[in-house]
């Protein structure tokens, strides 16, 4: 029996989603996220932000992941333990339509006079926004009316600390009471794969890993160790009831409040894809002048290779983004021309320096 199999027009149903790799993808809500992790995120993984510091641009990601569902009329799945999962919702960014008009103009050569030298080369493109054209374009200064808001299928999930219920295999009952949820909500028909009348879960899980999520370990010892293998118990088993299923995980996790930095690393075993944002907020970089155009960096810790042999791998890996006042854009890192001289002169007075047999300078070889 051949193992080729002729794809259904039912496995395209779905709205908001693409097919790749026989696999149904969906996005992220932003276009430039989408590619630098190989189109979007697959169904049936988990995807993964390192937050921030402060938290602020992560939750900037999440209103994305949540908008860009509204929007396609998929079902969500929202859990929080630190707020109200409904604060959350609120002010979600509005669509738009992107106007080709808004990028960048290429100068006319007549006019580089003084750089003539750099008019044969290609113009270089830092965003990645025109490199897809799935999903949708938001509008942060915008936001979606609440009667649109309503009507979609969204299930809150306020996880309370004291009434966590059972707390099973687990120290923390809020792990427990998180997993029951989603298994009893993936019982569904609609989020099999094999089923013909099928929608797509999008499930949310704000700041999992925060200290709410291990206060009920204070009478127990090692609690820095006991809430790690929580937490990697969890996502593991998090992964099993993902498996095969049209639901996708977006996970925030303040990994900056973990004593142990192997936690992380361990955890990524069980994600498909991961990133971390490094915000310039507080820091030196913050008034550093080769990153004042930017404010933070974007850092891929983990890429997927779903039915492939090797993962999507961008042209650059020196990313940072902008919050710019109506858009997140994640672009290529460039250094300021005035920068790359001067590194270049310093790197040029080190090389020149005469140096004899061995490397060293004849000054000061020793006989």
């Amino acid at each position: 029996m051949s193992g080729f199999h002729k794809i259904t027009e039912s496995c395209l149903s779905v709205t908001g989603t693409k097919l790749k790799n026989n696999l149904l993808v969906l996005s992220s809500g932003i276009p430039s996220l989408d590619y630098v992790i190989g189109g979007g995120l697959p169904t049936g993984g988990i995807f993964a932000v390192e937050s921030d510091v402060l938290g602020s641009y992560s939750r900037v990601l999440t209103k994305y992941f949540i908008a860009e569902g509204v929007v396609c009329n998929h079902d969500l799945l929202l859990f929080s333990a630190d707020e109200n999962p409904e604060e959350i919702v609120k002010e979600l960014p509005q669509p738009c339509v992107v106007q080709k008009d808004d990028k960048i103009n290429k100068v006319p050569q007549d006019e580089m006079k003084i750089a003539w030298r750099y008019e044969g080369l290609a113009q270089v493109e830092s965003s990645f926004d025109d490199e897809t054209n799935f999903g949708h374009h938001f509008d942060l200064s915008r936001y979606i009316d609440t009667d649109t808001i309503k009507k979609s299928n969204i299930t809150y999930c306020f996880l309370n600390p004291v009434d966590n219920g059972k707390k099973g295999a687990f120290k923390n009952g809020l792990f427990t009471q998180t997993l029951n949820k989603i298994k009893d909500v993936l019982a569904n028909d609609l989020y099999r794969r094999s089923s013909k009348k099928k929608n797509i879960l999008r499930i949310s899980i704000h700041l999992l890993g925060s200290p709410i999520w291990m206060a009920m370990d204070c009478d127990e010892e090692l609690i820095d160790n006991k809430y790690g293998h929580d937490l990697i118990k969890f996502m593991y088993c998090l992964r099993i009831l993902l498996r095969d299923t049209n639901a996708v995980a977006f996970i925030t996790i303040p990994s900056h409040l973990f004593d142990d930095d192997h936690i992380m690393n361990r955890l990524l075993y069980s994600m498909d894809n991961a990133v971390r944002i490094e915000s310039f907020a507080g820091s030196d970089k913050e008034t550093n002048p080769v990153f004042n155009e930017y404010h933070g960096l974007f850092h891929l810790t983990k890429l997927s290779a779903l039915y492939s042999l090797v993962p999507f791998v961008p042209s650059s890996l020196d990313l940072a983004f902008k919050l710019k006042r109506k858009k997140f854009v994640i672009e290529k890192l460039h250094l300021p021309p005035e920068l790359e001289e001067s590194s270049e002169r310093e790197q040029d007075d080190i090389t020149a320096v005469p140096r004899g047999c061995g490397g060293f300078r004849k000054k000061d070889i020793e006989f």
